[in-house]
């Protein structure tokens, strides 16, 4: 259970996910932003099927799944496994206000709010489009994290670069070229006097993980974080004088652009297809260009589209009260 602001009066919101931390953090730091507007109890819960029930449709789901969900007045879903619960609490108590977050594939109606990235070109009266994703990415919990982290941190001298290194997904290949490029980007600035800051993620082939960890080893000016031990990426983000995302990933790219630091796209494989609509919407917003070994970024007003969507929410709650 995740409780941020609490108080006699404070509105009780569930967070639905499948557990996943990119999935559940979209929910999760929607929740947080609407804790940060007015009181609002915050309690998360992770939902986990077997094979089979996880691929059936949602409405399937719905009859041959038992959910046991606690009460609440907010609730929040993000990813596939979170729409089932969503619709058997609406269907148990009309008076829930349900929110999904990203495209559901099924009718918007069918919750009281959706929230989704414009890229995803989905429209309609409960529709709220966003650059990007939801996020996690406050001002306190960036001077947080940092601070918690500022041990390891003071060890690496200034100019700090963030590597955020993601992996193959439906759209996005990370090819050995690609890597090799990403790797050669990393050096480049290493030799020209950065520290590194490198994370990544579940999704990164073995091949990158292994040559990142290799290359780090070379040096006591780079910090690699590969999923062990407490996890430094927030303060990664606070700590980097500027920051390269590889363009798999809409999470990484809109917490990059919460810093307000320079951020660049590194590129990547495949067939973008809607992620062209995220990556002009950034480069407009946030000058967040393909990276090409130019550092011509500047600092920008932080990407906050997360407070904007919850405002949004309590004044639609409000109004269906």
């Amino acid at each position: 259970m995740t409780v941020v602001s609490e108080s006699c009066e404070a509105v009780k919101c569930l967070v639905i996910s499948d557990g996943r931390r990119g999935i559940e953090n979209q929910a999760l730091g929607l929740a947080e932003a609407c804790a940060a507007l007015q009181p609002l109890s915050i309690q998360t819960q992770h939902i986990q099927h077997n094979t089979f029930v996880a691929a059936l449709p949602p409405r399937l789901q719905l009859r041959v799944a038992r959910f046991e969900l606690p009460e609440c007045d907010i609730a929040i879903g993000c990813g596939r496994q979170a729409i089932a619960p969503l619709l058997k609490l609406k269907r148990d108590n009309p008076a829930i206000f349900t929110v999904y977050i990203q495209d559901p594939r099924i009718s918007p109606d069918a919750f009281d709010l959706v929230i989704a990235p414009e890229h995803d070109g989905l429209n309609g009266p409960n529709v709220i489009n966003m650059i990007g994703s939801p996020n996690r990415v406050t001002e306190t919990r960036i001077i947080g994290e940092t601070l918690k982290f500022a041990a390891g941190l003071a060890k690496l001298p200034s100019p700090k670069t963030a590597f955020l290194i993601g992996g193959t997904s439906k759209t996005h290949m990370l090819t050995p070229d690609d890597h090799a490029s990403h790797l050669a980007h990393a050096k480049t600035l290493y030799a020209a006097g950065h520290s590194l800051l490198i994370t990544t993620s579940r999704r990164t082939p073995d091949f990158a993980r292994e040559a990142w960890t290799d290359f780090a080893s070379e040096s006591d000016r780079i910090w690699l974080y590969d999923g062990n031990g407490p996890n430094p990426y927030f303060a990664f983000l606070g700590a980097a004088d500027l920051i390269l995302v590889t363009e798999d990933s809409t999470n990484m790219l809109t917490e990059a652009c919460g810093t307000g630091k320079p951020v660049y796209r590194l590129q990547m494989s495949g067939k973008a297809g809607k992620f062209q609509t995220l990556y002009g919407a950034l480069e407009l917003r946030c000058d967040a260009v393909s990276y090409t070994g130019q550092l011509s970024g500047a600092d920008f007003l932080p990407l906050d589209e997360t407070t904007r969507a919850a405002q949004e929410l309590w004044n639609r709650f409000k109004s269906s009260s």
